[in-house]
């Protein structure tokens, strides 16, 4: 194991200076610096890089709406997005997300509609991966399809984990089996 860790930092090293830090390295080790991708290999990555899209954002315009249907998880490189949720005549910030953060995430499990918003709070830039494209994924490289498949699954359950935190102690009236539940 750290034989494979260390030819793999050296690797990283040549390669940087083998491209002279051209963008498609600099996405590699912003993505390999992601613990949502952090199981994987270095072609594994490569990969998975090759189909994400890059999008960008000015300050204001929507990434995506509550209600859309889901196709993409989000990855930010830059800039801040805020995920919004709109009920009625109610207006609830969820998060504000910076560098790093991942968001739109139950879009690559299903097409069920958003359920919330997030909007670009300045000029953002983000990599979309579709759920099309990972699905394809589990055809071409299955063992790298089922490690962001578990990473997607820990990045779910912590969230819910902290939802039902965040329900246990609010003064909120919840539900008897839906306090049990979390």
């Amino acid at each position: 194991m750290l034989k494979r860790l260390r030819a793999e930092k050296i690797f990283w090293q040549m390669l940087g200076k083998w491209t002279g830090g051209s963008t498609d390295v600099e996405r590699l080790e912003f993505l390999r610096g992601l613990p949502f991708f952090k199981d994987l290999s270095f072609w594994q990555l490569r990969r998975i890089s090759e189909v994400m899209f890059e999008r960008t954002y000015d300050r204001g315009e929507s990434v995506f709406t509550q209600g859309q249907p889901g196709a993409a998880l989000f990855v930010l490189v830059e800039g801040a997005v805020e995920i919004d949720l709109f009920e009625e005549h109610t207006h609830t910030v969820l998060a504000r997300l910076e560098k790093g953060h991942f968001f739109g995430e139950l879009a690559l499990l299903d097409d069920t509609p958003r359920s919330a918003s997030a909007t670009a709070l300045k000029p953002t830039k983000a990599l979309a991966l579709y759920r099309t494209d990972l699905n394809r994924m589990v055809q071409v490289d299955p063992h790298a399809a089922a490690l962001i498949f578990r990473s997607l699954s820990t990045l779910v359950s912590d969230r819910l984990k902290k939802t039902n935190e965040l329900i246990r102690n609010s003064d909120t009236e919840v539900h008897p089996d839906m306090k049990a539940a979390s």
